[in-house]
């Protein structure tokens, strides 16, 4: 030994004299084992030495100050480990950046995502006492005519008669009020625009119990037939339109051609069911008449429970009704009646993929708190004979224990402040890519409630994974974590392969749920529509009644029709009602072919409805598989075209093309041919097989509001004339829904697009914290068994071998977890059944694809160890032993 380092080595022991001798045989014994085990973590025997004595020397110092930690009060203990951990974390800043960031995603995912379940499903809804508002459908019984026309379960809009009939029957109810979408045309306050309306009776404001801000709501009087033209409109209106002034009151404006008296504006919270809505106007039908009669089921409800009636009560009472409407009108036979909670009919169409959504992200936060907790265990094993010999100094298992609970909650509250920022840029991600009306929510907010939520979910979550390197770590015998070998390192490895393969299973579960929602979303956009949607450019179009009857609307979209297909690149040109798939059909009606005994119309045949104008078959190229379409020469008494799932569903047997029919769309029906069998369509949805469908020619049936649609080589290039030949016609027109039909159909999945691309995102996050999770543990195994591994080199241990081994344990992990995540993907997946299409929930392919890639990643991730593992140098390894 050289003089200077005998020097040193002497004034250290020379300074720790004193304290050693007050040290116990005990102490001196943990002293040396501390010492050699600094010495074998790279530091020279002096610095362990001195380090040894540092340490020792703390816990003298305490006790020569008579601190006795039991005595403290709690909140002094907690501040002081606050602080002693909080400076442990700012020496380790990769282990926290780590911990942190994990946390971070999991619970800012976890927040994002309960912020848009606890607005859409939990919260009350804006109505007084909303959770005894239903809404009202007329329900036929299985034997009966039905459609799939949307709604759950064969039901349709209300009569006329039965809801007056229900209204003044019934006992559960404080009123039923109806209501219906019937958009209208504002002219002459800056630019004609076409505004979302529904018409709604008098008792519509009085059964949501709702205040206007401004003015009054409609009430009864306004509700009479023949009354002047009155109009509530939307605070959103009232700011964008006329300023905010309080002066628009008694304002009288044009809609839909004919004067109409603002008399009230809503306060901005309020919505009902389409978040879109600008104006309400009286229905003003007369309640006089016979409906039975005279027209059919056409008209939405809802209705208020009383405060002591239940929803089973209500239902029976009007399940009573109904059963004797049907024994006295043949109009309603087999005709029953069911009622929906209102909020269950706002969130119908999300429900499932929120809670799938919530489910999904769930399960990554779990996946998230297994890799903490792992993280967490590695660090209380590096810190096991420190632990130990504070211990063996007189610190108390509880002040362990504790110290790493804090440590634990400090970084659990750092993620979950990461979190809440990543949940709020979330969420504005979020309102960005889904549709507003998809979610029925004007606005997602990080408020008080998810606050809170997000600060329980981050001290469970610090308390949950610091638990475990405390009972594993803070509990251990101090002579076992002391002695240098291996049980307690076995058992941290153990748990920590445990958490590992628990790790790998939830992320198969992730994987293969975003695989199947990911194969229905490419189902639905390569299905066979029956159609071609490419370069067509489609617009609506809305024509007042009051200024146009219908000689002048048939010539006018005559005339719209001759201007646009002049246009340079446009093939064609044609409108219809609607737009297939996206937009709605009129609903499920009955027909009688003649020549076939009279039946009720509760008892016809039943079919879709659809107006379209000559050339919309060739438009769309629908191809025409027998007879003809339309054509400009034909009147309104030219006939029918149907579609070859009505040939097939009536005319199995027979021919169609010459056969008579009359369809209960009008007052009068008279009995037309059919004139041609077009190629099958799913009007209603790409979900829905292709439903009974009767064209009729627009000159059959007026419709003023239309959507064109133009087939043409540069639909960006074709809107600006499309727009000015419509203005050259009427410049107080509004075009609307300006779209191609394929950006269209993109919006009408929505909703599979955000089950599909959220949970992908969430399965992806899962799968890079398992891969971390894998690589973590066998880079710790490495670690530990350094000095073995540089042993076997020396020995002449082939590298390839040791590198398959450490790469082979690794994927043995990995297999166990795939097996548990496919078994369990196959109990839970079945969940998914109504999200998914044309795919099952045990897709082999999706199952497989997830396993392979599963394994891929893994392999990479055990490479990199095993890798560090064979580069190992003995002689560095070894030289200091």
């Amino acid at each position: 030994m050289s003089a200077p380092r005998f020097i040193r080595r002497t004034l250290a022991l020379f300074g720790w004299a004193r304290r050693d001798a007050d040290m116990s045989e005990e102490m001196r014994h943990h002293l040396a084992l501390l010492t050699e085990e600094l010495v074998r973590a790279g530091m020279t025997r002096d610095a362990a030495i001195t380090e040894a004595h540092r340490r020792f020397g703390s816990v003298l110092r305490m006790k020569e100050a008579g601190h006795d930690e039991r005595r403290a009060p709690l909140v002094e203990h907690l501040v002081r480990d606050a602080r002693h951990m909080a400076r442990g974390l700012a020496r380790s800043p990769g282990f926290a950046a780590a911990v942190i960031l994990t946390l971070g995603v999991g619970i800012g995912g976890n927040t994002a995502i309960f912020s848009v379940v606890d607005q859409v499903l939990l919260r009350p809804l804006p109505y007084p006492d909303g959770d005894r508002l239903v809404v009202l459908f007329e329900r036929f019984d299985s034997s009966g005519p039905s459609l799939e026309i949307g709604r759950t379960a064969p039901c349709n809009c209300v009569s006329p008669a039965n809801w007056l009939d229900w209204g003044r029957d019934n006992r559960t109810l404080t009123g039923i009020a109806v209501w219906r979408n019937a958009p209208v045309t504002l002219v002459g306050v800056g630019e004609p625009v076409r505004l979302n309306n529904q018409l709604v009776s008098g008792e519509f404001f009085p059964v949501l119990g709702v205040r206007p801000l401004l003015g009054r709501t409609i009430n009864a009087n306004d509700d009479r037939t023949k009354m002047a033209r009155v109009a509530v409109i939307s605070h959103r209106l009232w700011q964008q339109r006329f300023g905010a002034s309080p002066e628009v009151i008694g304002r009288s404006v044009q809609m839909n051609g004919a004067a109409t008296e603002i008399i009230g504006v809503m306060p901005e919270s309020f919505r009902f069911l389409f978040q879109d809505n600008d104006v309400w106007t009286p229905m003003q039908l007369d309640r006089t008449i016979a409906w039975r009669q005279t027209a059919g089921r056409f008209l939405d409800t809802v209705a208020r429970i009383k405060p002591d009636r239940t929803l089973a009560a209500a239902q029976a009472d009007l399940g009573g009704i109904a059963e004797r409407l049907a024994a006295t009108f043949e109009f309603n036979k087999r005709t029953g009646v069911r009622l929906v909670p209102l909020r269950q009919e706002l969130t119908g169409q999300v429900q499932v993929s929120l809670l799938v959504l919530y489910a999904a992200v769930g399960v990554l936060f779990s996946i998230a708190c297994v890799n903490v907790a792992n993280l967490l265990l590695v660090r209380g094993s590096k810190r096991g004979r420190e632990i130990a010999v504070r211990t063996a100094l007189g610190a108390g298992r509880a002040a362990i224990v504790r110290q790493l609970l804090v440590e634990s909650l400090l970084l659990a509250l750092a993620g979950g402040g990461l979190g809440i920022a990543l949940a709020h840029w979330s969420l504005d991600a979020l309102l960005a890519f889904a549709p507003p009306n998809l979610l029925r929510v004007p606005e997602l907010t990080v408020d008080t409630r998810v606050l809170a939520y997000a600060l329980g979910m981050s001290v469970i979550t610090g308390i949950v994974c610091g638990m475990v390197p405390a009972l594993t770590v803070g509990l251990r015998p101090i002579a076992v974590t002391l002695r240098a070998g291996g049980i307690a390192v076995t058992h941290a490895t153990r748990l920590r392969q445990v958490l590992v393969v628990s790790q790998v299973a939830l992320t198969v579960i992730l994987l293969c749920g975003a695989g199947l929602l990911a194969r229905t979303l490419l189902a639905l956009n390569s299905v066979d529509r029956g159609f071609d949607k490419n370069n067509v450019l489609t617009m609506e179009l809305s024509i007042s009644p009051r200024r146009y009857d219908d000689a002048q609307r048939a010539e006018f979209y005559r005339s719209v029709l001759e201007q646009l297909r002049g246009i340079p690149g446009v093939e064609a040109a044609a409108a219809s009602n609607s737009l297939p798939i996206v937009g709605s059909p009129r609903g499920g009606t009955g027909f009688h072919l003649r020549g076939t005994p009279e039946v009720p119309p509760n008892q016809q045949p039943v079919t879709l409805v659809r107006v379209v104008t000559p050339g919309y078959f060739r438009t769309l190229r629908i191809p025409v598989l027998r007879g003809r379409e339309f054509s400009d020469a034909d009147t309104a008494s030219a006939g029918f075209v149907v579609n070859d799932a009505f040939a097939k569903a009536y005319f199995a047997a027979v021919e169609p093309l010459g056969a008579e029919m009359a369809v209960g769309m009008q007052r009068e029906n008279p009995h037309l041919r059919i004139i041609g069998v077009v190629g099958d369509v799913s009007e209603v949805s790409v979900r829905q097989t292709a439903q009974p469908t009767v064209f009729y020619n627009e000159a059959t049936m007026a419709e003023f509001a239309m959507t064109l649609m133009l087939r043409t080589s540069r639909p960006d290039a074709t809107v600006g004339p499309a727009i000015a030949a419509i203005h050259r016609l009427d410049p107080n027109l509004p075009v609307t829904k300006v779209r191609t039909f394929e950006s269209a159909l993109v919006e009408s999945l929505a909703r599979e697009r955000l089950n599909a691309v959220v949970s992908s995102g969430f399965a992806l996050s899962g799968l890079l914290l398992a891969a971390l999770g894998v690589y973590g543990l066998l880079a710790y195994i490495v670690a530990e068994r350094t000095r073995e591994i540089a042993i076997r080199v020396a020995l002449g241990a082939h590298l390839q071998r040791l590198t398959r081994s450490v790469v082979g344990r690794g994927l043995r992990l990995v297999a166990i977890g795939a097996v548990l995540g496919v078994a369990g993907s196959l109990a839970l997946l079945r969940s998914l059944r109504t999200l998914l299409f044309d795919v099952t929930p045990y897709d082999v392919p999706t199952y497989a694809t997830v396993v392979a890639l599963l394994c891929a990643v893994a392999a990479i991730a055990s490479y990199v160890p095993a890798r560090h593992a064979a580069r190992v140098e003995p002689l560095l390894v070894l030289r200091d032993d």
